[in-house]
């Protein structure tokens, strides 16, 4: 135990102080968010700071497989396609590409993600085990990740909330798996706590953003780290579905609002519930904070639910979701008078 902490505790540096780094060169880079009409933030703030996360955690891997050589194939799965996407955005923050561009690149890193994948068959969702990388599966499996990857980066346009949500999901599967009598997971602990240091100068006021290369590394990851739960633990994916409800809710409603009212939905804008409430409050960390205690005290307990009865997985889905609802109708999200 302690021999792990120490290892947590090197790792949480380790992300702190190379965020540093990136910060010192993204300032010298000039590679900086400049506040527009759009913006959620009053200062010019450097950004590409999820690239302290994406090389602490290569590194870790590479760690991880020589120590642990039967971890090798859900290590290149998790973290190769992830961060081959990382980079690729991190190109992106400094030369903004394409759309379509982007949209080829996170579907081929989808796509790689679903090729290595172990034990595909096995994945748990509700009752049943499905092969998400099959003939008839991989349309909508490419399209679920996809869709992951860039809401992901939607939601990532307050200091500290990306961060926080990815501890929040790991954290809150290393829960249930502790719950199920397994022990400490080093690659869901290990992911923590190189995220928990960049936290640390991403907390508002922020002295540097995630930028696209942290955001999108996190929706590959993340999503590749709750398909590794569902085979290696037998975890229902509902269980990370419910746990990561509040990002999939915010952006999916507000998109969607967008698209049937008509408005240039591909555009950028601020009108998600997270956005809102950061303007009506006037603080970031208001905002942050109260995501984390609806994720502590309402989602991680309907996730545990869902694992001990995984057939009953899309309605406690849809429950984990009504207040959340509730909050993005009182807000009026996706609305053109919240722009």
């Amino acid at each position: 135990m302690l021999t792990m902490l120490l290892e947590l505790a090197l790792l949480a540096a380790s992300g702190w102080g190379l965020s540093h780094a990136v910060r010192c060169y993204a300032l010298k880079a000039q590679v900086v968010d400049i506040p527009g009409e759009r913006s959620s933030h009053s200062q010019v703030t450097p950004r590409g700071g999820g690239l302290a996360i994406v090389i602490c955690a290569a590194f870790y891997a590479i760690y991880l497989a020589v120590q642990t050589p039967s971890l090798m194939a859900w290590l290149l799965a998790i973290f190769l396609p992830a961060s081959l996407l990382g980079l690729f955005s991190f190109i992106d923050d400094h030369r903004p590409l394409s759309r379509r561009l982007r949209m080829l690149v996170h579907m081929a890193c989808a796509a790689l993600f679903l090729y290595l994948l172990p034990n595909a068959s096995n994945l748990q969702l509700g009752p049943y085990s499905i092969a998400i990388n099959s003939f008839w599966a991989l349309p909508f499996s490419l399209i679920a990740i996809s869709w992951l990857i860039n809401l992901y980066n939607f939601m990532d346009g307050i200091d500290g909330i990306a961060a926080t949500e990815a501890i929040s999901l790991l954290l809150g599967l290393q829960v249930i798996i502790t719950a199920n009598g397994a022990g400490f997971d080093q690659i869901l602990m290990g992911l923590a706590a190189i995220i928990s240091g960049f936290l640390f100068i991403n907390w508002a006021p922020a002295k540097i953003f995630m930028g696209d290369i942290g955001s999108c590394f996190l929706g590959l990851a993340l999503a590749a780290v709750a398909c590794y739960c569902s085979v290696y633990y037998q975890i229902s994916l509902w269980s990370a579905i419910i746990l990561l409800a509040t990002f999939i809710y915010d952006a999916s409603w507000t998109l969607l609002y967008r698209i049937l009212s008509k408005q240039a939905w591909n555009e950028p804008h601020r009108s998600h519930s997270y956005q809102i409430l950061s303007r009506r409050w006037e603080s970031h960390n208001k905002v942050v904070c109260a995501m984390l205690a609806i994720n502590i005290l309402w989602l991680l307990p309907l996730a545990i639910v869902a694992a001990y009865f995984p057939a009953w997985g899309a309605i406690i889905f849809a429950a984990a979701c009504v207040p959340l609802a509730t909050i993005g109708h009182s807000l009026k999200a996706g609305h053109k008078s919240q722009l």
